[in-house]
């Protein structure tokens, strides 16, 4: 009767574990590190070629800007398009602080959340950041990124 028991728990469990793979996957995590150049293309829009990782283009707008004494608070949304027309949207928050001697020249760090995206992003999560610099005069940003984003398809 026990070797019985064992038996039924035993194939309980394969059913089960058949019934649902899922929960024997991973989350696929994505370590990913690019550079962006960007041109101002207006007072609160950027548009940039992304290569690494993400690869393809980018459009950056700012929702909302604070100046300080020392610094820009900026917030932001951003939508990337990779070359193979996959999306990842993300909303931002980037500090932008002057650099001395150099008038409306920033050096820039943006913190990334990504909030959605379609094909291999459709279900991705996670967060990134940039450092780099932007240069208001010439109206340039460029920028180097690295972080995970998770729940990727292959």
């Amino acid at each position: 009767m026990k070797r019985l028991a064992f038996y039924a728990v035993g194939f309980a469990c394969l059913a089960l574990g058949i019934a649902t793979p899922g929960w024997a996957e991973e989350t696929r995590c994505l370590s990913i590190s690019g550079a962006i150049a960007g041109s101002i293309v207006g007072p609160t829009s950027v548009l940039g070629t992304v290569t690494g990782s993400l690869q393809g283009a980018t459009q950056a707008t700012i929702t909302k800007q604070e100046k300080g004494e020392d610094r820009v608070d900026l917030e932001l949304k951003h939508i990337f398009v990779t070359k193979s027309r996959d999306t990842l949207q993300t909303r931002d928050k980037a500090l932008w602080i002057p650099i001395p001697g150099r008038t409306g020249v920033y050096h820039m760090s943006t913190q990334y959340k990504v909030t959605g995206g379609t094909g291999r992003f459709a279900e991705a999560t996670g967060t990134f950041k940039n450092h780099g610099e932007a240069d208001t005069h010439r109206g340039l940003v460029t920028l180097a990124y690295s972080g995970q984003i998770c729940g990727v398809a292959p």
